[in-house]
């Protein structure tokens, strides 16, 4: 199984440490995106950033994305019908991501773990789910607003 990590723009080190020295994923292929994270892989390749056309080519390739609870990128997995397992980053000082990651669980569109010894029991059994579609609603206000604004 090929898996990207991906924590965005901030740091996730915790999440990428635990993927990295966990020996239930040795034989995994996994790849991190670290963004400007201290802790470096030993056992996996990485990158730090990457320009759209590229995280989108590695969305592609992989077989299952394990991804922070970054709106974005949460966002465009569902977009592209992606199985993913959000973690949330709960590193950060605001606590936004808990309320996406719950949003997410409670529709079905994805695997939450709020414990990385959940991830591979999600891993597991990921292949074998059927979560909820997400159908992207088209923005139709755009011409309400507008006139709103110019009157």
């Amino acid at each position: 199984m090929k898996i990207l990590v991906t924590v965005g723009t901030t740091k996730y080190d915790s999440l990428i440490a635990y993927m990295d020295s966990e020996k239930s994923f040795d034989d995994l292929s996994i790849e991190f995106q670290i963004a400007e994270g201290k802790y470096i892989p030993q056992k996996h390749p990485y990158f730090t950033f990457i320009d759209s056309a590229g995280i989108a080519k590695k969305y592609s390739e992989a077989d299952v994305v394990i991804t922070h609870a970054g709106a974005g990128t949460i966002y465009k997995l569902l977009e592209i019908k992606k199985r993913f397992i959000v973690v949330p980053n709960f590193e950060r000082i605001d606590k936004h991501q808990n309320d996406i990651a719950d949003f997410l669980a409670v529709n079905r569109y994805a695997f939450v773990a709020y414990s990385f010894t959940q991830l591979k029991m999600f891993l597991d059994i990921i292949n074998s789910y059927e979560f909820k579609e997400y159908n992207k609603e088209s923005f139709s206000k755009a011409e309400e607003i507008l006139e709103f604004l110019l009157s």
